[in-house]
């Protein structure tokens, strides 16, 4: 399958912040699996200047709008924007929130671990079986979800009901069958206990998890019926599986009716398919998937990223309603792409604030279960402040003045902004915009610039991708 631009501009927004004039020129007319298979092993570098904000480098370790600044950054100046999406989708999956955590250093130091997972270039064989290893004893985890509180004598059931409600089971089965009890959160928990942190203060520069002997609980815990004395990263290796670690109990969760491994393959990959595409995956798909994801690589057990998400990125479905974009842009995919659109750079706080009153910032997710999204994000005042930003950045990018037909105006705009999705209907409007606009003075053409391409950016068809 060969991509056609329109394809070109469907990858690079599900899988990144929209493309450029040159992705285009580059993609176009190639395989499809040539971009998957760049967006899955080409480096991810920083271009362009470093963010400031009024003049002064960021503090993201002291200030709270410098922390969200910093990663936004990052998604704005990444030469692979996949790296950013995947490690923005795993902090959704596995949120946690500043006021919840309350230390930045941990934040920063979590995202750290999002991305090592994200960065399919330097970590090909990264499998969710050690993101869940390493999160589980990540110092922001166990702060946001009291496990440096839970210890022998006095378990902390928080982690143990999210990692499998939330993380990695769910609920119920997609065959409605409860996937735990409340017997098993009670074991669980215990099986996870003797974690604190080092550098409790959150300004240490390397947080690090400890495990405490004496806190944790050494007896022998019952999970979905086995029982066994658990106990979390008794080696840190990846290819070791071990009938000790609860975690991996978890991921395997025998029984109900499914091989080892399904029901967590089923649930997450649900989850990570929705990411780029908006049609629920049939039957076969599922199992393509789920072989895929549990299939050994290099003789380390299943659960690998880079195979199912390589199907993911190259499945048909994902270039589906080509002509009619049916996924709405989150508010972050939106803010980071409007500013790699018009070549802007993190200088101020107008990325922070844009994300705030769109209801999505990085750190600051509603609950553990991360945001809603879909078209929730389309609320009016949303929708509003959708608007304003691109009105906000053209007055600080403001378009070259040209003597020219409202026609020239418009078709200049589409160039310059790398020529975004428009459908007929709404291209025909914008033309008539520009031809009702005042175009004598030079103040005038440039204010007509400024509309239509606020209108091209952040109009209805801007929305969507």
């Amino acid at each position: 399958m060969k991509l056609t631009e329109p394809m070109v501009d469907r990858l690079f927004w599900r899988a990144g912040f929209g493309p450029s004039a040159a992705d285009r020129r580059r993609w176009k007319g190639k395989p499809v699996l040539a971009l998957v298979d760049w967006f899955l092993t080409a480096p991810a570098r920083l271009v362009g200047p470093a963010p400031t904000k009024d003049g002064m480098a960021l503090d993201p370790i002291k200030n709270d709008d410098d922390l969200v600044l910093e990663w936004v950054d990052r998604m704005i100046r990444t030469t692979n924007p996949l790296v950013e999406r995947l490690t923005f989708f795993y902090h959704r999956h596995l949120a946690n929130s500043q006021q919840g955590v309350g230390s930045n250093q941990m934040l920063r130091t979590q995202n750290a671990v999002f991305r090592g997972y994200a960065d399919l270039a330097h970590n090909p064989n990264a499998s969710f079986r050690g993101l869940m290893r390493d999160i589980t004893i990540d110092p922001a985890m166990l702060r946001f979800l009291n496990g440096e509180s839970n210890v022998k004598g006095a378990p902390n059931e928080n982690y143990a009901r999210e990692l499998m409600e939330l993380f990695c089971l769910g609920v119920r089965d997609d065959r409605n069958r409860a996937n735990y009890t409340q017997y098993d959160v009670e074991q669980l928990a215990k099986a996870l206990t003797g974690w604190s942190i080092a550098g409790t203060d959150g300004m240490d520069p390397h947080p690090t998890p400890t495990f405490n002997l004496d806190s944790w609980n050494n007896g022998p815990k019952v999970v979905f019926g086995v029982q066994q004395e658990f106990r979390v990263r008794e080696r840190t290796d990846p290819g070791y599986v071990s009938a000790k670690d609860p975690i991996e109990l978890v991921l395997r969760r025998p029984g109900a009716g499914r091989k080892p491994y399904e029901t967590h393959a089923r649930f997450f990959l649900r989850k990570l398919w929705h990411e780029f595409i908006v049609p629920a995956p049939d039957a076969r798909t599922m199992n393509a998937l789920v072989a895929a994801y549990l299939a050994p690589v290099h003789g380390v057990p299943g659960l690998h990223l880079k195979p199912v998400l390589r199907r993911i990125l190259s499945a048909k479905a994902l270039f589906s309603s080509l002509a009619e974009p049916d996924m709405v842009k989150p508010p972050v995919v939106y803010v980071v792409g409007m500013f790699r659109s018009l070549g802007a750079h993190v200088t101020d706080n107008l990325a922070y604030r844009a994300l705030s009153l769109t209801d999505q910032v990085p750190y600051e997710p509603p609950n553990v279960a991360g945001w809603e999204g879909g078209n929730a994000w389309l609320t009016t005042n949303s929708v509003l402040w959708r608007f304003s930003l691109a009105g906000e950045l053209l007055r600080r990018l403001p378009p070259v003045d040209h003597v020219e037909s409202a026609t020239m105006a418009v078709k200049r705009a589409v160039t310059e902004l790398h020529r975004p999705w428009v459908a007929k209907a709404t291209m025909a409007i914008v033309n008539d915009a520009a031809s009702r606009s005042p175009s004598g003075s030079a103040d005038a053409r440039i204010q007509r610039q400024r509309l239509v391409r606020a209108l091209l950016l952040a109009g209805p068809d801007g929305q969507v991708m």
